[in-house]
């Protein structure tokens, strides 16, 4: 089918910090050896890109740096994982006695972590920097777009914008790996839900 965009939702290589299940929002890390090396081997099995747009933080801007080597790309903060505040770097077995932590286990989309974001925070910002994309696309005339970034905005962007609804919860999208939409002209123009999507490659059977 052809299409008049695509956009392909890319979560970062692994980093030490997934693989021990800490918290990790707005800590700044780096992926590990393992994912530079997984990256490299895809670099040939993905689309070829005319514009690339990354988080702002290391772990996405060494991973689009590692697959589209030769492509300059720009960065954006609206596009950084939620800020767990107090529980950056944290997991739950340092947290599962925290009443506060519980209460927000209970409610993850209305409540905050300290000095963190709630999901409403998160979503407001991200889609403040998804509009933004799109007018970057539309103006440049865009037609092959790669975004790097975190778990919880993939799943927040696949929920607005996916081809069939499902629960935030329900999108898995694994370290190393991307789903590709695709929107027909009319469907762009009028800011629609994309009309297909598919599964790019994956680094394997690494979690995080």
């Amino acid at each position: 089918m052809d299409c008049y965009v695509a956009v392909t939702l890319f979560r970062h290589g692994i980093t030490q910090a997934n693989r021990e299940q800490t918290y990790l929002g707005w800590y700044d890390v780096p992926i590990t050896e393992y994912a530079h090396k997984t990256l490299k081997a895809l670099q040939s099995s993905m689309p070829s890109y005319d514009y690339c747009l990354s988080s702002d933080l290391a772990r996405c801007r060494q991973t689009v740096e590692i697959l589209c080597p030769n492509l300059k790309h720009m960065e954006s903060d609206a596009f950084r994982e939620m800020h767990f505040g107090q529980w950056e770097f944290k997991t739950y077995a340092d947290l599962c006695q925290d009443k506060t932590y519980q209460n927000w286990l209970s409610d993850p989309f209305s409540k905050r972590p300290p000095d963190g974001e709630c999901f409403a925070d998160m979503e407001k910002r991200v889609m403040i920097g998804w509009q933004s994309l799109t007018k970057t696309i539309h103006h440049a005339g865009h037609r092959e777009v790669l975004l790097v970034t975190h778990g919880g905005v993939i799943r927040l962007l696949l929920t607005k914008l996916a081809d069939e609804a499902r629960h935030f919860w329900e999108w898995q999208v694994p370290h190393g790996s991307g789903i590709r939409l695709c929107w027909t002209y009319h469907n762009w123009r009028e800011g629609g839900r994309c009309t297909s999507l598919q599964v790019v490659p994956t680094m394997g059977n690494e979690n995080g």
